[in-house]
């Protein structure tokens, strides 16, 4: 039997995020976890396959800046629930697995849920959602076999100076095909390039 898909819901307003977890539990493959009201419960709460995030969290965190911070670590898949179409461009682009009305029906969260929990990326209701990751995804160049290299020797925790040792290559070397995967990967250290890159099968 497939293992029950955990979902966090992450919305600032107590009243939303009790009308989603009912949502979710009346799906007998979803399980709903204890839901998030900040950035922080988000991060604490172990064993998660998806947030569900509903408009913004504490301190101001609208729903990009949410999914872009959480995206520079390796994490649950994130669908987001959006009173702003407009958004959904952004936030796709952030790195969320989609991004639907707030308006969508239960059978349409649900499913965008299940996507999200397979890699995929939901598409319901939001016909730019697909092509638009698509494009993004084709513009995005592959990481290059050396930086597949430097990164699996990181995720070994080996150090930049014992990289270039085992690669033979310089150190400058190492930081600059570091550097590169940054972009590609949308984040800012070394170690969340690394698990992101795993995240998303590359090495």
């Amino acid at each position: 039997m497939t293992p029950a898909v955990r979902v966090l819901v992450a919305d600032a307003d107590e009243w939303r995020r009790e009308a989603l977890v009912a949502v979710l539990a009346a799906e007998p493959d979803l399980e709903p976890c204890p839901p998030a009201a900040t950035v922080g419960e988000v991060i604490s709460t172990p064993g998660v396959d998806v947030v569900l995030l509903h408009g913004g969290l504490d301190r101001g965190h609208g729903p990009i800046d949410v999914v872009r911070a959480m995206r520079v670590a390796r994490g649950p898949a994130w669908v987001v629930l959006t009173d702003d179409v407009d958004l959904t461009d952004e936030v796709i682009t952030a790195g969320a697995h989609g991004c639907l009305a707030a308006s969508s029906t239960p059978v349409q969260i649900g499913a965008a849920i299940r996507a999200a929990a397979r890699g995929d990326v939901a598409e319901i209701d939001q016909p730019t959602t697909g092509p638009l990751v698509q494009r993004v995804r084709r513009e995005v160049p592959p990481l290059t076999v050396r930086e597949v290299e430097v990164l699996r020797l990181v995720a070994a925790g080996l150090g930049n100076q014992e990289i270039a040792e085992r690669l033979y290559l310089s150190l400058s070397s190492v930081k600059s095909h570091l550097s590169h995967t940054y972009g590609r990967l949308g984040v800012r250290r070394r170690e969340a390039a690394a698990a992101e890159a795993r995240r998303q099968g590359l090495i």
